[in-house]
């Protein structure tokens, strides 16, 4: 039994590494038919197995029981391990803009951005918020605009929301009855009263 599991493991990790480099060189390349003919099983192209003249079944057939049944282990571990490396490099991407944000923040006092929303959200139920929002950085050289996901809790909500409010009511209030960056025909907005 041993035996059989290493050489099933063995076998796995083979068709595995044939299939990434197939994936990653967009093509079975010089591999021998069995091998091709499993990375194209593996990877869900019928297209390769067309090239060389082959139907699934045919395929099936040509590999031999042992990979055959080793083509869904692969199939979904290919998946999990391209999916883990995509979500690597979203991560590894994400860090090296904080990182940026935080060397920036280290050299200046605080950093200044022009923000613009892009969409907001809740879970139904929960006074949790987010907003996403486009930054663009209030400086002398322009640079494109990075996009943020905000989460408000509760305790922080009625805070915003407070503050935004009180500083438009105030704004729509001052002597001259209008804010000085309002266009000449903006209304004062009934959400402030």
């Amino acid at each position: 039994m041993t035996n059989v599991t290493n050489i099933d493991n063995s076998t796995l990790a083979q068709i595995l590494g044939k299939a990434r480099d197939a994936a990653a060189a967009g093509e079975p390349g010089g591999m021998s038919t069995g091998e091709a003919l499993a990375v194209a099983l593996v990877l869900n192209r019928p297209d390769w197995l067309a090239a060389m003249n082959f139907t699934i079944a045919e395929a099936i057939e040509r590999i031999g029981p042992e990979w055959a049944q080793l083509v869904p282990a692969a199939a979904r571990q290919f998946t999990r391990d391209s999916e883990e490396a995509a979500y690597a490099a979203v991560e590894k991407a994400r860090n090296a803009k904080l990182e940026q944000f935080t060397t920036q923040q280290a050299t200046d006092e605080d950093m200044e951005f022009a923000a613009r929303i892009v969409t907001c959200g809740d879970a139904p139920g929960y006074r949790d918020v987010y907003l996403t929002l486009d930054l663009e950085p209030i400086d002398e050289s322009p640079k494109p605009p990075t996009r943020a996901r905000i989460s408000f809790g509760p305790e922080d909500g009625e805070k915003v929301v407070r503050y935004i409010k009180n500083v438009h009511r105030f704004a729509w209030d001052r002597s001259a009855g209008r804010p000085i960056d309002a266009a000449s025909d903006e209304q004062r907005p009934d959400w402030i009263d």
